[in-house]
């Protein structure tokens, strides 16, 4: 699993999808959903969910169902993290956060191409 500081991580993001955060993109670990910051905060939800939530979570979904790439109720600080498909975050502290691989080409490294797109 990747591990880069805190610092890192925002430029690769900036790098990746522009300066507008909403517009960064996760991919979920589990179904391979991939979501938005904006679709958080779109249904109310706290953005910095986005890197370690599963939109479903939020939307009365079960757990990950093979096939269905719709969300489910997968969360990077449950027992199984982000199932070695994520990112070690090294905070300002020193503590080391796991969160969702960015979606595209680092999503895609997850092996899943059969996902569902959040628009």
């Amino acid at each position: 699993m990747k591990r880069t500081t805190l610092k890192e991580w925002q430029e690769e993001a900036r790098a990746r999808f522009g300066d507008d955060y909403r517009e960064w993109r996760f991919q979920c670990p589990a179904c391979g959903h991939k979501q938005f910051i904006r679709d958080f905060e779109d249904i109310g939800i706290n953005p910095n969910s986005a890197f370690q939530e599963c939109i479903g979570r939020h939307m009365g979904k079960g757990a990950a169902v093979k096939g269905d790439s719709s969300g489910c109720n997968w969360a990077a600080y449950g027992l199984f993290g982000t199932l070695g498909k994520g990112r070690l975050i090294i905070m300002e502290d020193g503590e080391e956060v796991e969160v969702f691989a960015f979606a595209g080409k680092e999503g895609e490294e997850n092996g899943r191409k059969d996902v569902q797109e959040t628009e």
